[in-house]
């Protein structure tokens, strides 16, 4: 493959991931927060979301977990970009095992119920989509320089 191929996929993946999270992102936070458009939104909407944010963050937290690494399926793997797990490495690289006890707790809670979910889930959620959104718009910078 040539190297606009590779960042082309690349940014795929990315931007895809990108989408994924922060559409996910508003539907809970539209429906947790009680905001303007939540009654529109059905529960199958809401599960959805739930579903597609806990298979994220499962992923991630095993990806960014050496032992753990093989248990992810090549499908989930390929939607969680390499880069980005080497971005949120770098990023969390003294507080790691924090940031992965954070991913399983906020995992948890999206199993549970909307409501189970808290404020610093909301945080380490739009920590993700910017981390997320930072990594497409290097792959578009890269990309657009070829």
């Amino acid at each position: 493959m040539s190297d606009v191929s590779v960042l082309s996929h690349e940014y795929k993946a990315t931007s895809g991931l990108s989408q994924d999270i922060n559409s996910a992102l508003i539907v809970l936070k539209k429906v947790r927060l009680d905001l303007p458009g939540a009654c529109e939104i059905s529960p199958e909407q809401v599960e959805s979301s739930r579903s597609c944010l806990v298979e994220i963050l499962t992923a991630l937290e095993r990806l960014l977990t050496p032992a753990r690494a093989s248990q992810v399926d090549g499908a989930t793997a390929a939607r969680v970009p390499g880069a980005l797990v080497a971005r949120v490495q770098a990023e969390r690289r003294g507080d790691l095992a924090y940031y992965l006890e954070d991913l399983r707790r906020a995992a948890a809670h999206l199993r549970d119920s909307v409501s189970a979910v808290t404020e610093a889930d909301f945080a380490l959620l739009d920590g993700l989509a910017l981390a997320v959104d930072a990594e497409t718009s290097r792959v578009f910078r890269r990309l657009m320089r070829r």
